[in-house]
């Protein structure tokens, strides 16, 4: 007696999955176009089994249903192999429903005529086939399938009473195409609703990812002049320190005060102060790096972020941020005036704490006030 082990579990699982594969594709979007034609397949093979089965039980004056079959079985063969060899892709529609739809709805309008006396099963039919594809497609293809539709149905109708020999009454295929006329009707206007609700979501997505952002904005970023603000920056110097105690890579911090701003605002008013804290943000923005992060601290005080930067490297950086601003003309209507800035900066200590990094940078930001302004003074230099 053999005794199934896993080893023989994991290679008839394996053989499964690569039958799957084989039959589905490997990849996210193809996969998803096979999945949704195999649905449709097996509605078509169900309701092949109805005929086969309303024959065997002898239902009354029933067509060719092997013919029948057979050529709606070839069909969905012909569909598969156009998606599956991706064939399709090169169609606006690569999953080919409403090609599928189509095709689904003539056989459908055929099946009513080789039922017989039992037609009446193939309105649910419709009504699935229709649930299936329709909330697919666009409106304009809902509308075309719902006139060609019902067209089919009229001609299968018209041939049945013309050359098919029936005893039914002709009020009966009256209702029957009524029956038609409201299943596509009523799920025309289902899938209007639905495209409408489903716009309307996607406008109330919209506007909340924008109201989202929005706040993000407010959150991390200050007002007046685009940078980061006080609470954006302090998350990122606790990310920063952490970075560089694990990576052991140079960190600068560096305060930037605007020399005299209260004379500013004093003398050009609160407008031309919002000028001058806008034209100075603007010109460091474009003079640091893009990893190197510049936020508003509070009023006219602004904290510099270098990241992977040594002492040298950074006081070229901030001594071209000095000269910069020193040589700027800022606008205020027709008045122009100059601006000057002092820097304190350090050098972060392994181990240190960021708060500890910033009272030695404020330190230095004194220091360079107190020995005439427009300069830069680094921590080393207070020892």
């Amino acid at each position: 007696m053999s005794v199934i082990g896993d080893k023989d579990i994991n290679t008839l699982w394996g053989c499964c999955q690569r039958g799957v594969d084989h039959v589905l594709g490997t990849g996210k979007a193809m996969r998803i176009r096979t999945t949704q034609f195999l649905l449709a397949t097996l509605l078509m093979l169900a309701s092949v089994g109805v005929l086969y089965f309303m024959r065997t039980v002898g239902i009354e004056n029933m067509g060719d249903v092997d013919t029948w079959a057979a050529f709606s079985c070839g069909g969905l063969v012909v569909i598969y192999v156009l998606i599956r060899s991706g064939f399709s892709l090169r169609m606006a529609d690569p999953s080919l429903a409403f090609v599928q739809m189509l095709y689904a709805i003539a056989c459908n309008a055929a099946a009513f005529d080789i039922a017989g006396h039992g037609r009446g099963v193939t309105l649910p039919i419709l009504s699935v086939i229709l649930m299936f594809g329709m909330f697919g497609l666009s409106m304009r293809q809902v509308v075309f399938v719902a006139l060609y539709g019902l067209i089919l149905f009229g001609v299968a109708a018209g041939y049945a009473l013309r050359h098919l020999s029936t005893d039914e009454p002709v009020e009966l295929f009256a209702a029957y195409i009524f029956m038609v006329f409201v299943v596509l009707s009523a799920t025309t206007v289902l899938t209007w609703r639905l495209q409408q609700m489903s716009a309307y979501m996607r406008k109330q997505k919209n506007q909340l990812a924008l109201a989202f952002d929005k706040i993000q904005q407010i959150a991390t970023r200050d007002e007046l002049t685009g940078t980061a603000n006080r609470r954006f920056m302090l998350e990122k110097m606790r990310d920063e320190v952490q970075r560089a105690d694990r990576t052991s890579l140079p960190l600068l911090f560096a305060i930037i005060d605007i020399d005299h701003f209260k004379q500013i605002n004093d003398s050009y008013g609160h407008h031309g102060g919002d000028r001058a804290l806008q034209a100075f943000a603007s010109l460091v923005q474009g003079a640091i790096r893009g990893n190197d992060t510049l936020a508003r601290w509070g009023g006219e005080e602004f904290v510099v972020l270098l990241t992977d930067t040594d002492m040298s490297v950074g006081l070229v950086c901030l001594e071209r941020i000095r000269a910069q601003v020193a040589e700027a003309d800022i606008a205020v209507g027709d008045k122009h005036f100059k601006l000057t800035v002092s820097i304190g900066v350090t050098q972060y200590c392994r181990g240190d704490t960021a708060e500890n990094a910033m009272a030695r940078a404020d330190a230095a930001l004194y220091s360079a006030k107190a020995q005439g302004r427009n300069q830069i003074v680094c921590s080393e230099a207070l020892s």
